[in-house]
C-alpha cells in the first residue's frame, strides 16, 4: 500500500501534464479548436443544437460556423444564459477569454 501511496503524486504530476499538453494544443488551434472542444457536441453535425436548429432553419445555416449573421454579443449571452433547451454555461467550463475567442471564430467570416 505504501507504494501505491508513494506513486499517487507523481500519477497526478503526469495526468496534469498531459492536462496541460491539451490545453496548449487547444489554445494554438485558437477559436476552431475551442468551438470543437467546447461547443462541438452539441454544434458540428450530428449535434443536439444542429437538429433543434435544423428545425427552425436551413441544414446549412444550423452549423453555427456556417453562419454570418452571428453577432458577438448575442453569442455570449446565449453562451451565459442558456437559450431554448441550451443551458447556460459557466465560467468553470468556458472561461471569458476562451468565449470570447470562440465568438470571434464564429463571427469573424462577416
Amino acid at each position: 500500500m505504501k507504494y501505491i501511496l508513494c506513486l499517487f503524486p507523481l500519477w497526478l504530476l503526469a495526468t496534469t501534464a498531459l492536462a496541460q499538453d491539451d490545453w496548449v494544443n487547444l489554445q494554438k488551434q485558437g477559436g476552431a479548436g475551442l468551438f470543437q472542444e467546447k461547443c462541438g457536441m452539441c454544434h458540428r453535425p450530428g449535434g443536439m443544437g444542429t437538429g433543434i436548429l435544423g428545425r427552425r432553419m436551413s441544414a446549412e445555416l444550423a452549423l453555427l460556423e456556417n453562419r454570418t449573421d452571428l453577432q458577438g454579443p448575442f453569442i455570449e449571452n446565449v453562451v451565459r444564459n442558456g437559450f431554448g433547451v441550451m443551458f447556460p454555461i459557466s465560467r468553470a467550463e468556458v472561461s471569458d477569454k476562451q468565449l470570447q475567442t470562440i465568438s470571434t471564430y464564429l463571427t469573424e467570416k462577416q
